[in-house]
């Protein structure tokens, strides 16, 4: 704002060459007032050329600059004599020393000139390189933000995009955590304000305590399945703050931990994403009411969601498990799912993580036989490639593959090494360095590359797939050298302008992501090279083979199964469609009607004995998949 006119206005004001609109508008940017231009920082215009429209302003970075005062409204940004910036012209020095001996008020400050709010990045472009040398910032702001969200008078972003906020009244703890509870925009929101709320900080306020934990537990009654997440945190957080201030009629009359968890579990898939998003500590509160729901079988259950589970929820169910003692039983379990190769992915990461402590009787070749299982699979099958996680852990382990086959039977390990140097999973350069690895233990196995490259065929055998399916890898190919990588290349050197690479979130998400692009599009390009387009026309049908539809009876009586063989990439577990490549489509191919195949159904995980009754075509004529 601009309260007194200068001299020159009012002069010109009152010969009537000006009107007072057009007065107060030139009046905020007359000499002695500052503005802030984003290349050459705050600045102060020094004097004025009305007659000729000139302005002459000494900035930080660029002194006594002449500028046509056109131009002015357009590029400057004309601030207060309060202003942060302003003080950061007129006394540096007293800045710097404010960022030594009361950074919080250096903080106080800067947020008060911003509007009393500023994004923590905002806040860096103000302060580093000018208040606080640049090689200093990093150490500086770790240290005075600790002490902010100690500070009641700061509001503290809980995620990336929210800013730091100063408050204009003056409250408690207890009073502003309730005041920033109710501001909160949605569940998740109100969870990060209880995060950020310190119990010892706020017991000595009872009232105001009480008053947040009706407040959360009204949002735990209502939240809903929808926010399953969010309400099982709200539930944990809340019951932290009765036990805080004893609050014993709040605890019996509250909407239970247990109660959500019994409600939520009944659909055990779904329940374990929700716990694999959940932080390790808030998990384990959820997995210590499994024993009072169930009983004597708490530990099946928690089996389930184990095999359900997504990477963060499967360490802490094993860590929970192994801590009530049910050790033998858990790896009973894994054993057993070994046997029949149907652990999850995830499940068999844990394992290779934890070969050296939890599961180290579990460890060894039948579970690199199984991740190779899954991935080769998966590669088959098409899709979003779903096994990346196995793929890049035998690629970035480097003692994986040596620790699994050492002490193992060699002509296990020959069978092992086969199924590897053979898989189309894996990139070329990619195989001949895992293929490294277990000849570093077993250097006899180096015939398996020998026997590879004498052999009398030239190039890997093709692999055929529907031409729906070929056009889909080439245009999933096409996107990601057209479109996703050079968008990732183009993020990554935006990231990389920001600089302080180390702390650089952006730009290490980039070079990840850069990382699995390139994998993909070398995977993708092997695979098109041997992949051979076909229409499954099939004139004999006396045996199963691609291009066939095979209906099966379960030996014992049941229901007919119908399976289609088809392509490399055209697997549908929907509607019946294996590949001709999987372990169901090998078992069929070459059957005739009358023969018993044994094979482990698509919708179950037990091998079972099947009747051949009918091959037909699969299309009479050429129709879509």
């Amino acid at each position: 704002m601009c309260f007194s006119m200068h001299a020159d206005l009012e002069k010109l004001l009152s010969l009537g060459r000006i009107t007072p609109a057009l007065a107060e508008k030139l009046d905020c940017i007359s000499p002695g007032h500052y503005c802030f231009h984003s290349t050459w920082g705050a600045g102060k215009v020094i004097s004025w050329n009305l007659p000729a429209k000139k302005l002459v302003i000494d900035f930080e970075e660029n002194p006594e600059h002449e500028i046509a005062l056109e131009f002015a409204p357009r590029i400057l940004e004309f601030i207060g004599d309060d202003h942060f910036l302003a003080k950061r012209y007129e006394d540096p020095e007293f800045l710097i020393s404010l960022a030594a001996d009361d950074p919080v008020e250096l903080v106080r400050l800067t947020l008060k000139g911003y509007g009393n709010s500023l994004t923590p990045e905002k806040l860096e472009a103000a302060l580093k390189g000018t208040v606080i040398a640049e090689d200093k910032w990093k150490n500086w702001w770790d240290k005075v933000r600790a002490m902010l969200r100690t500070n009641v008078q700061f509001m503290m972003p809980t995620r990336k995009g929210e800013r730091i906020t100063l408050r204009t009244n003056t409250l408690s703890r207890a009073q502003a955590a309730l005041e920033d509870y109710g501001k909160a925009a949605d569940l998740k929101a109100k969870v990060r304000v209880l995060d950020s709320v310190k119990m010892e900080n706020v017991v000595s306020e009872p009232d105001a305590v009480n008053t947040l934990i009706q407040a959360v537990n009204a949002d735990v009654c209502n939240g809903g399945s929808l926010a399953l997440q969010q309400v099982l945190e709200l539930a944990i957080l809340r019951d932290d703050l009765i036990a805080a201030v004893k609050n014993a009629e709040a605890a019996e009359t509250a909407c239970s931990l247990r109660s959500l968890v019994e409600t939520g579990i009944e659909d055990v898939e779904r329940f374990a994403e929700v716990l694999n998003s959940m932080p390790a500590v808030r998990q384990k509160r959820v997995y210590a009411v499994l024993p009072e729901i169930f009983g004597d079988s708490w530990t099946e259950k928690a089996l389930e969601l184990f095999d359900a589970s997504g990477a963060r929820a499967v360490g802490e169910i094993a860590k929970f498990l192994i801590e009530q003692g049910q050790e033998k039983t858990f790896i009973k379990h894994l054993k057993h799912s070994l046997l029949r190769q149907t652990l999850p992915a995830e499940s068999l990461i844990w394992i290779c993580r934890q070969r050296n402590d939890a599961s180290k009787p579990l460890f060894g070749l039948p579970v690199g036989i199984a991740m190779l299982s899954l991935i080769e699979q998966d590669h088959m099958d098409g899709g979003p490639n779903r096994m990346l996680r196995l793929k890049n852990l035998f690629m970035e382990d480097k003692n994986m593959i040596q620790e699994m086959i050492r002490k193992q039977d060699v002509a296990e390990v020959r069978q092992f090494a086969k199924m590897l140097y053979n898989t189309s999973a894996f990139s070329e350069q990619d195989r001949g360095a895992l293929m490294a690895r277990v000849i570093s233990v077993f250097p006899d196995l180096h015939s398996i590359v020998l026997d590879a490259m004498v052999d009398t065929s030239d190039k890997p055998e093709p692999i055929f797939v529907s031409w729906e399916s070929l056009e889909a890898r080439k245009k999933e190919l096409e996107e990601l050298v057209n479109v996703k990588i050079p968008e990732n290349l183009h993020n990554k050197k935006i990231s990389r302008a920001e600089g302080d690479l180390r702390e650089n979130g952006g730009y290490q998400d980039a070079k990840e992501v850069e990382k699995v692009l390139n994998r993909r599009r070398a995977e993708l390009e092997h695979a098109l090279s041997l992949a051979r387009g076909t229409d499954f026309t099939v004139t004999d049908t006396s045996r199963a083979a691609m291009g066939t539809k095979v209906t099966l009876q379960p030996l014992g009586g049941g229901d007919l199964v119908i399976y289609t063989i088809l392509g490399a990439w055209d697997t549908n577990p929907e509607k019946h469609i294996v590949s001709y490549l999987s372990q169901v489509g090998k078992e069929l191919t070459g059957k005739k009607v009358g023969d018993q195949v044994k094979i482990v159904p698509m919708d179950g995980d037990k091998k079972k004995v099947f009747t051949i009754t009918a091959i037909e075509a699969a299309f009479s004529i050429r129709s879509p998949i």
